[in-house]
């Protein structure tokens, strides 16, 4: 069911409210983008159907919901700072030299930005890790099953890789599936009714599928964060 203008007006002041959260303890010059973030963060989300997709009538909704909007929040402020100049992303191959994601470019205006200071809050009670690792869980196995009906191995080994494995990737859809020598005129649509399928499987259970790559790296580092501070 399409949102109503009452429920997009609640998700535009929840996106506020988490934007300015997040740069409040960052450099004050960032304070003067916050609505350029705000702005590109609900454009991001809108365009994905994030929010006919998903409602704020639960406490386990709004736990998720709240979580990926701080996760694009994050995105668009680093897409903010590399259209500013001051952040890259580096390569694959300069990450897994240096370990780190993202260089710093003009210093004289940050100097220790890092993804560890600007990164998502750590899962804050038992039940919020249960209720992460049962939604990762229930796409995993979404997933796998669907995976598992696929007789074309380029086909699977297509899907594999950009469902499950895309952040190990540094490459569009169209050139990984070049890469991995699947031959499909149009990947990214393939790739699109993959995930709606998995979508239909793990709905029952609470959870929307709509951009894989960033729900399950979220998924993972609140998972990996939990385990690791317990």
């Amino acid at each position: 069911m399409e949102a109503s203008n009452k429920e997009l007006a609640e998700y535009m002041l929840l996106i506020k409210k988490l934007t300015h959260y997040k740069l409040r303890t960052q450099d004050p010059a960032y304070q003067s983008f916050a609505e350029d973030i705000v702005q590109e963060s609900f454009l991001k989300l809108y365009k994905q159907d994030f929010f006919n997709n998903n409602k704020l009538d639960s406490e386990d909704n709004k736990k998720m919901i709240g979580a990926y909007i701080s996760r694009t929040i994050y995105s668009c402020f680093m897409d903010q700072l590399k259209t500013l100049g001051i952040n890259r992303r580096l390569t694959k191959a300069e990450s897994e030299s240096s370990g780190q994601k993202y260089e710093n470019i003009k210093h004289d205006l940050i100097e220790d930005v890092n993804e560890n200071d600007i990164a998502l809050p750590n899962v804050e009670n038992p039940d919020q890790y249960v209720f992460v690792k049962e939604a990762y869980q229930w796409i995993k196995g979404c997933y796998t099953n669907l995976l598992m009906k696929i007789n074309d191995t380029d086909r699977k080994t297509f899907f594999e890789a950009a469902f499950w494995q895309f952040n190990e990737y540094d490459m569009p859809l169209k050139t990984l599936a070049k890469h991995l020598g699947y031959d499909s005129s149009n990947p990214t649509q393939e790739l699109k009714r993959f995930v709606e399928k998995v979508s239909m499987c793990t709905q029952p259970h609470g959870i929307t599928v709509n951009n894989p790559q960033e729900q399950i790296q979220f998924l993972r580092e609140q998972i990996e964060s939990a385990e690791v501070y317990s």
